[in-house]
């Protein structure tokens, strides 16, 4: 397992960070236990989840944080792992208004700790963003709590590129810790923006790419296995309507076949190549990836050391135009 240094203390993250949103609703309890120890055992250290996660079940509400924490304790490894959960999504019945007040905010903070039965999170993330309040008044918030110790570090997810730029001044100025890292939307595939349903996702782009390598913010990576895009294509299984509509594309044609050629030439299923592109960036990026099975998980652990080649991270950017 490579290890990443995304925070100036504490211990690196694990390049690959398990997510565990379908745990304890689309993957049981028992199963989501299996993949936690399967990872843990490999040495992954970094646990993501949400606040929001299964509020689309009838009674889903927490299931994702209530199974994360209830391993912890069972497991007794909380100073082995790192903990990331995010809070400030929109109702799902009202995603166009925002959940950004301080109220809000402390709210769904409190009751992420209830439910992991931890009294610190380790990396708090805005799920969204609210462009009419003031970056200010928000990192005022945020600084709030890690000054109480419920949260050691802070970041934000789906903040679009100005708005993170404004927070880097804000935090400056007022010598804040800042937004340590930014959860976005980023994988080796190219996106087709028509084929995103879901438009207060903010993915990334060549301006925000170019951003997090001039600065070196770290990323933490979601859908960093692009469905498993690749994955099928390459084995000849069927892709979901759903996902050809993000997926295909000329960029992704080509990146699929230099994938068939770089499986036989590194001994490293298309899962594994998709996963280290992220995290072999020149700024620290960490790879969030659920799984519905085991043998999924096995298989990409079994490459999760591998580092990908400088020349072929350059032949990906002469193809890759992130959207399009």
């Amino acid at each position: 397992m490579k290890y990443l240094k995304l925070f100036p203390s504490g211990f690196p993250l694990s390049a690959l960070c398990l997510g565990t949103g379908p745990f304890g609703t689309d993957v049981s309890v028992k199963d989501a236990y299996a993949q936690m120890d399967l990872f843990f055992e490999h040495g992954g250290n970094c646990f993501d989840s949400a606040r929001v996660y299964a509020d689309w079940y009838p009674g889903g509400h927490g299931a994702s944080e209530k199974t994360l924490g209830a391993w912890i304790r069972e497991r007794r490894c909380r100073d082995r792992v790192i903990v990331s959960t995010k809070g400030a999504h929109p109702d799902l019945k009202t995603m166009q208004i925002p959940r950004m007040e301080s109220t809000q905010l402390r709210s769904d903070l409190e009751e992420s700790l209830e439910a992991l039965g931890i009294d610190c999170i380790d990396i708090y993330f805005l799920h969204r963003d609210d462009a009419s309040k003031p970056v200010e008044e928000i990192l005022d918030t945020l600084e709030g709590f890690r000054k109480e110790g419920k949260i050691r570090y802070y970041g934000c997810s789906n903040w679009k590129l100005a708005r993170m730029e404004e927070a880097e001044k804000v935090a400056a100025r007022k010598g804040f810790t800042g937004f340590s890292c930014d959860q976005i939307r980023f994988g080796l595939a190219d996106l087709n923006e028509n084929g995103i349903g879901d438009k207060t996702l903010v993915p990334m782009d060549e301006d925000l790419f170019s951003w997090h390598e001039k600065i070196r913010k770290p990323v933490m990576a979601y859908t960093s296995s692009c469905n498993g895009y690749f994955s099928k294509k390459l084995k000849g299984r069927p892709v979901s309507p759903d996902h050809e509509a993000v997926y295909a594309n000329d960029q992704n044609s080509k990146i699929t076949e230099k994938l068939a050629i770089w499986e036989k030439t590194y001994n490293v299923p298309a899962a594994g190549l998709v996963s280290s592109y992220v995290s072999s960036q020149i700024f620290p990026a960490v790879a969030i990836s659920s799984f519905s099975s085991l043998e999924q998980l096995d298989e990409l652990l079994s490459s999760a050391d591998f580092i990908f080649p400088e020349e072929n991270l350059r032949e990906i950017r002469d193809i890759k135009r992130f959207l399009v």
